[in-house]
């Protein structure tokens, strides 16, 4: 049975891998079952934790707060425990409770510590670094981007998505910080990066980056380049942040281009991600007079 328990999450596993949720969250809810059946509830709590980093991409995490804390609680294994405290922490993220999300963040990358498995620092750093961004706490954030950057890709085992994903962070986190040369040749990387190894379910945020900084350096052709391809392929994956700050950053430069129409016409757009202000032409001619890069942060 032992066996069959390790097929499912291996299987799981590879389901996970080609983007098939459903099945990969099947196959960890029945590798649970047979954890159960036989009694092992070590057993039980990884095929969960597991399931829950799958849930993570389906956006149903916020619902198995309760039971990782529980997890969290009274799990004498440090492997599980350290789960339970990442998935935490993005649960509470994706609840916009920053300060709990932190606080989840920095228990989970103690553990990884703890079980010194740099890999698992390395994610956890990662984690804790966008927390720091939505914070717009940029010092702490370059320092944990930093980090992961100058360690062994052998040892943290970072896919090249990923990898790029860091770089991008930590050019946003560069360019605002008034280092925008620096910034933008990550990101243009990030972004080569991302493409060359086929991720283009996440290429939308680095475009947006990429725009914010073009539209920071003037130049306003390559900017509008890339907030377009950055709203359209947010609009594909459904990442409405990524939909609104386009949409913020395509108004700006469309104001600096002297077009005020076109700038009209996306934030006409922006309002119906806003549905309690309702469509107000004051609104809009307060957000035309407005220049939006020193009042938007990328992260949320």
């Amino acid at each position: 049975m032992r066996a069959r328990y390790e097929e499912h999450l291996e299987r799981a596993q590879e389901a996970f891998s080609r983007a098939d949720l459903q099945r990969s969250i099947e196959l960890f809810l029945a590798a649970e079952n047979l954890a159960q059946e036989i009694g092992d509830v070590d057993l039980v709590d990884r095929a969960f934790c597991r399931r829950c980093f799958v849930l993570v991409e389906t956006g149903e995490i916020g619902g198995q707060i309760l039971r990782l804390k529980e997890l969290f609680l009274r799990s004498a294994d440090r492997h599980n425990r350290w789960a339970a405290a990442y998935n935490l922490a993005v649960a509470y993220d994706v609840d916009q409770e920053l300060e709990e999300a932190s606080q989840w963040a920095g228990r989970a990358t103690g553990l990884a510590s703890d079980l010194d498995d740099p890999a698992l620092v390395a994610r956890c750093n990662n984690l804790a670094g966008a927390l720091a961004l939505r914070r717009s706490d940029f010092i702490e954030a370059e320092v944990l981007f930093r980090k992961i950057l100058e360690c062994d890709p052998e040892a943290v085992r970072v896919e090249a998505a990923n990898a790029a994903q860091v770089l991008e962070n930590l050019g946003y986190t560069l360019m605002c910080t008034d280092r925008l040369a620096a910034g933008l040749e990550l990101c243009e990387r990030a972004c080569s990066d991302l493409e060359r190894s086929g991720a283009t379910h996440v290429l939308h945020e680095a475009l947006q980056d990429l725009c914010y900084g073009n539209l920071l350096e003037g130049n306003l052709d390559r900017a509008r380049e890339c907030g377009e391809r950055a709203l359209d392929l947010a609009l594909e994956a459904e990442d409405g942040l990524v939909v609104k700050n386009s949409l913020f950053l395509l108004s700006e430069i469309a104001v600096r281009r002297g077009d005020t129409f076109a700038a009209r016409r996306y934030l006409h757009d922006l309002t119906a991600y806003y549905p309690e202000a309702g469509v107000s032409e004051e609104i809009i001619d307060v957000f035309l007079a407005t220049d939006l890069t020193t009042v938007v942060n990328l992260r949320g």
